[in-house]
């Protein structure tokens, strides 16, 4: 896609990512057009266990109408951020991987791909 978002250059550490170089302090969400919004953790903390909300089929319904080539999902910079039974079964049709957020913002740099769906943990 050449409409001057493409390729995303990630950056990242322990609570922030920036993604073209604005600076996210939160759990982000990059879309497959580009944009970039907040994780709606909220969702996800019915599902809550100790201090970890994990990540859950009640946050991924924009998938199906985003249609991403590949998902990225970076489970925290301590890799901590888990997905519940219900969001592994949901994410069985797409191609998705799921690392560290330090490696998923590298695939990303490497990579450079253009119609994903990045879901970035930001802490643990």
């Amino acid at each position: 896609m050449e409409d001057g978002r493409f390729p995303l250059k990630l950056d990242g550490y322990y609570h922030w990512v920036k993604v073209n170089e604005e600076k996210y302090e939160t759990d982000v969400i990059i879309h497959a057009d580009g944009s970039v919004t907040e994780r709606f953790e909220f969702l996800s903390v019915p599902y809550k266990f100790g201090f970890h909300i994990p990540l859950s089929e009640a946050e991924l319904g924009f998938l199906a109408d985003e249609k991403p080539d590949k998902i990225f999902i970076g489970c925290g910079f301590k890799t901590m951020m888990n997905l519940t039974p219900g969001a592994q079964e949901l994410l069985k049709s797409y191609t998705y991987v799921e690392k560290g957020t330090g490696d998923i913002i590298n695939m990303i740099n490497d990579q450079k791909p253009t119609n994903f769906v990045a879901i970035i943990h930001t802490r643990c």
